[in-house]
């Protein structure tokens, strides 16, 4: 029998102008396999284990730091003898473009850069000092709170881009239609182009490969058609919208890809049990 990973959907702050968490994670013994449409990244500061990512085994030790995109499923399991201690960080896809490194989404498409690093001592010890720094001010509600944070995002994401690409040679290139690892460069680019009017026979057309071969890697890796997980990114960036700005609901239909707000409404509702203006007026309320 077939396991699907679990989707989880929801962080604290998330519906909030600053989508993003940081805080310090202790696993004794398994967290299961799952994915999630946000940014996630960590960094082990006590203990061994190891985590699969996309099927693709790796240690965890003092020092790995892990980035994982949204569309990779990925579990981790800890040593019995010695419990992982690591910094857990997930945000939303959109700061990445803020602080300038939307590139780092898109770079398996040129090369294959490993999701995790063992970092060198100075490197680890610089990034944990700036986590350390960065989970002081977040537990804080001081002026300019957010910008700092994002700054010091910046900074972590530029240390480790650089260890990372000083290890990985640019001359090894990654093939994006090798059979089954291509769902996920596909699943990447639903993620990066969700707005735009994107088909199963177009993403068929543009990865090699044949529609009705498209149509069951989606059902075999993530238990849902094309169509239910285009509608799941669009919604999550909605909501999103909804709660965060003032953007006419109308205005936010066209923005996450919707050509008919009526299209739009009715996804909306299936989902989210809900108008998308009850829901704009409900977390409102919640927040005010």
């Amino acid at each position: 029998m077939t396991i699907f990973p679990m989707y989880l959907s929801e962080y604290p702050n998330m519906n909030t102008s600053f989508p993003f968490h940081l805080s310090i994670h202790r696993i004794k013994t398994n967290f299961p396999s799952h994915r999630h449409d946000y940014l996630e990244f960590s960094l082990v500061i006590e203990g061994h284990g190891v985590e699969k990512i996309n099927g693709k085994e790796h240690k965890m030790e003092p020092g790995t730091f892990t980035f994982i995109l949204p569309y990779q499923i990925h579990e981790i399991t800890a040593n019995k003898e010695t419990p992982l201690v690591l910094f857990n960080c997930i945000f939303d896809l959109g700061l990445l473009h803020d602080i300038g490194l939307q590139n780092s989404l898109s770079d398996t498409e040129e090369f294959f850069l490993e999701p995790f690093l063992k970092l060198e001592d100075q490197t680890f010890y610089k990034i944990k000092e700036i986590l350390h720094e960065m989970l002081e001010e977040y537990n804080q509600n001081k002026l300019y709170k957010d910008i700092l944070l994002k700054a010091r995002l910046s900074e972590v994401f530029v240390v480790f881009e650089r260890a990372r690409r000083k290890k990985h040679s640019p001359s090894i290139k990654y093939n994006i239609s090798t059979k089954k690892g291509v769902i996920w460069d596909i699943i990447q680019y639903i993620h990066v182009h969700y707005y735009e009017d994107i088909t199963l026979s177009n993403l068929a057309k543009k990865f090699h490969v044949s529609v009705p071969y498209l149509s069951e890697l989606f059902k075999e890796h993530l238990g849902q058609n094309f169509v239910h997980f285009l509608h799941e990114v669009r919604m999550r960036h909605a909501c999103s919208l909804l709660t965060s700005t003032t953007i006419p609901v109308t205005e936010i239909a066209l923005e996450v890809g919707y050509r008919s707000f009526q299209t739009f409404s009715r996804v909306f509702r299936d989902q989210k049990k809900l108008t998308p203006t009850a829901y704009r007026k409900s977390h409102t309320v919640s927040k005010s």
